[in-house]
């Protein structure tokens, strides 16, 4: 897929092309929410939003960056947005449905739990860069920190990780 022709189509409002990149991004960008929001529901509704706001904002987009890096930061900002007019929630592990064809589906759960408890933006720096495989630099450029930060947040959420699996796991052997 060519991004910049499927963004300049977009940017003609052509059906065709928002339909491909909907369909190409889709489940990245629910995978992202759902691990942000914790809540399949408000994950679907962060994604229908990114797609609006694209749908709105596409001409504002300027070719500096890779157009992924562009979705996501809107994705991002949808999901912190939630969660800043909604703190008040406070879910368990992910109602994801895949979940069940999973092989260890405990061992799962637990690191769920345990990325659900990261703070805010280091959970967002974690996903992206261990579950999305995004590059630091352009974590950076989607939640407008500087490589340092993303570095520092990755390393942080990857020890508090260590630490909150490693007592999970000692438990069960037990």
């Amino acid at each position: 897929m060519d991004e910049t022709k499927l963004v300049k189509r977009c940017r003609e409002y052509d059906v065709g092309a928002f339909k491909m990149i909907y369909e190409h991004y889709r489940q990245p960008l629910l995978r992202t929410a759902l691990r942000m929001l914790k809540n399949l529901q408000d994950a679907e509704d962060a994604v229908q939003t990114t797609f609006v706001k694209l749908y709105k904002g596409i001409a504002h987009f300027k070719f500096r960056s890779k157009f992924s890096t562009y979705l996501f930061r809107i994705l991002i900002n949808t999901c912190f947005d939630m969660l800043n007019s909604t703190k008040k929630r406070e879910a368990g592990p992910l109602s994801d449905s895949d979940s069940s064809h999973q092989p260890d589906t405990e061992l799962l759960t637990s690191i769920e739990m345990a990325i659900d408890k990261l703070p805010t933006q280091m959970r967002a720096c974690f996903v992206l860069f261990a579950v999305e495989e995004f590059k630091q630099k352009e974590i950076a450029r989607i939640l407008d920190l500087s490589i340092g930060g993303v570095k520092a947040n990755i390393y942080h959420a990857k020890c508090r990780l260590r630490d909150m699996l490693s007592g999970s796991i000692e438990e069960a052997a037990v």
